[in-house]
């Protein structure tokens, strides 16, 4: 794609996204179980979706070396999942931020039902600003939230500056791999915007803004085949999703454009995936 459609989200726009797609992710995405607004992650032993969404928090985590007392920036955390999972099955002290009250509230809430064996709170921040001390995080932690970034730079350099030397960046997210024609951009834009993402970043430009941070190593992992039952799951979903969005517009008359256009992104993801446009990646980057 010669021209990337940059649109602007806000941080409340973020978050108002999330806030009125929670009801989608409960009926579709396994969320009151699962605590998940990712993709998750198949491998030969995965026999549930459930499983699947559990997988990418023990993927990254070995990856990323995560043990008992590891300080982990959950950036972009949703509704807590990752950041409790790691508490619980990597004792882990974990910090979970995220643009919405919401979320944070709830995944607090969860945080406390549960008895891990490290540490788990939350907090509203702008993953690209924080005010934490510099070096205050062994590793940080992002899955499927850098992609709303205005600026990817912007994150990449707080990741830096937040972690201690040696820390670790460790990352699932989407990335455009394919130019394609003005139809092609379209559908990407209509997929995005959709989840109040900006733009997709191109993997190749991303790779060298961490380089270019400063970061020693910068590996990114292809794993699109490890979500991609994931991402046909989604589209499966846009045909009902579609019908009751319908008839949930015609009731709520003041809904909003998010909850309006939401229902399309489970098309347009796969179409574009299909069409490999897209790809998903797992970035782990060493400071």
């Amino acid at each position: 794609m010669g021209i990337r459609n940059s649109k602007t989200f806000t941080s409340t726009d973020i978050a108002t996204y999330y806030d009125v797609s929670e009801d989608h992710y409960m009926y579709f995405w396994d969320l009151n179980q699962s605590h998940s607004l990712h993709y998750g992650y198949w491998d030969a032993s995965t026999k549930t979706f459930r499983e699947a969404l559990a997988n990418i928090n023990r993927v990254l985590a070995e990856k990323a070396s995560i043990t008992a007392g590891t300080r982990v920036l959950d950036a972009g955390c949703g509704v807590g999942g990752s950041s409790i999972w790691l508490a619980k099955n990597k004792q882990a002290n974990v910090t979970g931020i995220t643009v919405s009250k919401k979320q944070a509230a709830r995944a607090n809430t969860s945080a406390a039902a549960v008895n891990p064996g490290g540490t788990a709170v939350f907090d509203v921040q702008d993953y690209t600003n924080t005010p934490y001390h510099s070096e205050s995080f062994d590793v940080v932690w992002a899955i499927e939230s850098v992609c709303h970034a205005a600026n990817k730079e912007d994150f990449i350099k707080e990741a830096y500056r937040l972690l201690k030397p040696g820390g670790q960046l460790i990352m699932a997210d989407f990335f455009i791999v394919k130019d394609g024609n003005a139809d092609d951009q379209r559908s990407i834009d209509a997929w995005g915007h959709g989840w109040a993402v900006p733009f997709f970043e191109k993997k190749d430009a991303f790779q060298h803004m961490l380089l270019k941070a400063g970061f020693n190593t910068a590996d990114m992992i292809d794993s699109t085949e490890h979500i991609r039952r994931s991402a046909k799951r989604l589209y499966y979903a846009f045909f009902p999703g579609w019908i009751i969005s319908k008839l949930y517009n015609l009731v709520n008359r003041r809904t909003t454009e998010f909850s309006k256009n939401n229902v399309y992104t489970a098309y347009y993801q796969y179409k574009t995936l299909k069409k490999e446009l897209w790809k998903y990646y797992i970035v782990h980057a060493k400071k």
